[in-house]
C-alpha cells in the first residue's frame, strides 16, 4: 500500500470542508486533480471515502473512520521530519533549502555563498523541487526554507525578495515571435506547456496570463521538468510564460524568448513554515534580504513593487 503525505493531506482538507470546489481552493490543486488524488487514495487503502453526488460530498463510514486517525498522522509526520534534523542539544547543525524549478537563478548562488561565510559550522543542503509544489518542499517538512514564487499557499511566512520581469516562451517560426515584444492578450489564447498533476493551480494562472483569457488555459504539451517544457516550446507543440533569467541560463535551439508588455512581474520570495523562528531559519531569512537588496543596488534585477 503506497499512500503518500499528499494523498492524506487532500483527504483531511476534503474531509474538513466537503466541498470540491474549497477544498481544491485550499490545496491551490484544481478540482480535478484533487479528484484524482482522492480515487488514488480510495484505490491504494481498497475503501471508499466518500459518497458524491451533483450536491454534496459526505463521508462514508470508512472516511469517519480514517478522519479520526489522520489529524494525528500528519501531526506525528511533520513533528518526525522536524525532529530528526535536529541535534541532542536543539541546536541545527545543517539546514535544507529548497529551490523549485527555474526559482532564484541569479540569487540563489550569492545567498548560499554569503550564508556559509557567516555560519561555516553548519551543512547547507540543496534539494531541487518540481514545480508543482508552491511551498518548495517547506509544508511536507523536506525543506527548512524554499525559494518560491509568490503568491504563497496558506501555512507559509514569505518574505518578498525581488521581482523579475516574465517573459514569453516562443516556438522560433511562431506568428508572435516576428515582433520585438508580446501583447499578453495574444499569448494568453495560445495552447501552453504545463506541469503534469499540477498541484498549483495559482501559479498556473499567473504563469498562463489568466486574467487576459476566459476560462482555464489550453494545454498544448503536459510536462514534468524544465528540459520538457523547452522542448515542447521547441518543437512547437505549445508557448510557456517564463523569467527573463530562465532565457539567460537556459538557452534551447528553437526557442526564442520576447518581453511581455505591460504585466506585473513574478516575485521571489524566501519561504518557511509559519512561525518557524528558528536561529538559522532567521538568519537565512535575513541574509537573503541582504543579497537581495544588494542586487537591486547593482541594477542586476528589479525590486520588489
Amino acid at each position: 500500500m503506497d499512500v503518500e503525505f499528499r494523498h492524506l493531506r487532500a483527504f483531511h482538507v476534503l474531509a474538513t470542508e466537503l466541498n470540491f470546489t474549497r477544498a481544491a481552493a485550499r490545496l491551490h490543486l484544481s478540482q480535478q486533480a484533487l479528484s484524482n488524488q482522492i480515487k488514488q487514495l480510495e484505490t491504494r487503502i481498497g475503501a471508499t471515502l466518500f459518497q458524491r453526488n451533483s450536491r454534496q460530498v459526505t463521508l462514508t463510514d470508512a472516511g469517519r473512520t480514517l478522519l479520526a486517525r489522520v489529524p494525528d498522522i500528519l501531526d506525528t509526520l511533520g513533528a518526525a521530519i522536524a525532529d530528526t534534523r535536529d541535534t541532542e542539544s536543539g541546536q541545527r547543525t545543517e539546514l535544507i533549502i529548497g529551490i523549485r524549478v527555474a526559482t532564484g537563478l541569479d540569487i540563489t548562488p550569492r545567498v548560499l555563498r554569503a550564508f556559509a561565510a557567516d555560519y561555516p559550522h553548519v551543512a547547507l543542503t540543496v534539494g531541487k523541487v518540481e514545480f508543482d509544489d508552491p511551498s518548495a518542499g517547506v509544508l511536507a517538512g523536506t525543506s527548512d526554507v524554499g525559494l518560491i514564487w509568490l503568491p504563497a499557499p496558506d501555512g507559509l511566512d514569505a518574505t518578498p525578495l525581488l521581482a523579475e520581469e516574465r517573459i514569453a516562451l516562443l516556438p522560433a517560426d511562431h506568428p508572435l515571435a516576428a515582433g520585438t515584444s508580446v501583447l499578453p492578450a495574444d499569448l494568453a489564447v495560445q495552447p501552453f506547456a504545463w506541469w503534469i498533476d499540477n498541484r498549483d493551480l495559482a501559479s498556473r494562472d499567473f504563469m498562463t496570463l489568466a486574467e487576459y483569457r476566459d476560462g482555464p488555459p489550453l494545454i498544448g504539451a503536459e510536462v514534468t521538468t524544465l528540459e520538457d517544457l523547452l522542448a515542447a516550446v521547441g518543437s512547437g507543440q505549445a508557448v510557456a510564460v517564463s523569467v527573463a533569467s530562465v532565457s539567460r541560463f537556459f538557452p534551447w535551439s528553437g526557442v526564442v524568448a520576447r518581453p511581455l508588455l505591460d504585466v506585473a512581474p513574478a516575485v521571489l520570495a524566501v519561504a518557511c513554515r509559519a512561525g518557524d523562528d528558528r536561529p538559522l531559519v532567521t538568519a537565512f531569512v535575513r541574509i537573503a534580504r541582504k543579497v537581495a537588496a544588494e542586487l537591486v543596488a547593482e541594477g542586476a534585477t528589479i525590486e520588489t513593487p
